[in-house]
């Protein structure tokens, strides 16, 4: 697999980061005490708060859960969901679906 990342990724991963650590400021915690709150390695927390993208899917959703921030961050994809383009199906009524493999790879 490539180191390949896309830019616009890493401006939002970026930009998300700037948000969790205004959040954090402006509750007045300390990284050390947020991480600990929440059962995530310190190093984690800097990461999400430099848009690093190798960081824990799970820690990353604690960390914007607990700030408040999942609604600001993800706020088109409730838009979306209340549209009418995007339908929420029951995962347990899902059918499984065989995708043709594409031409000329192995």
């Amino acid at each position: 697999m490539t180191e390949f990342f896309p830019i616009e990724c890493s401006d939002n991963l970026h930009a998300i980061g700037l948000l969790v650590k205004s959040r954090r400021l402006q509750t007045k915690q300390r990284q050390k005490d947020l991480a600990r709150a929440l059962g995530v390695s310190e190093r984690s927390l800097r990461k999400i708060e430099s848009g690093d993208p190798s960081v824990e899917l799970r820690s990353f959703m604690l960390v914007l859960w607990h700030l408040g921030l999942t609604g600001e961050v993800f706020r088109s994809l409730e838009q979306l969901a209340s549209s009418s383009q995007f339908q929420v199906h029951d995962p347990r009524a899902a059918v499984r679906v065989r995708l043709p493999k594409p031409k000329g790879e192995f």
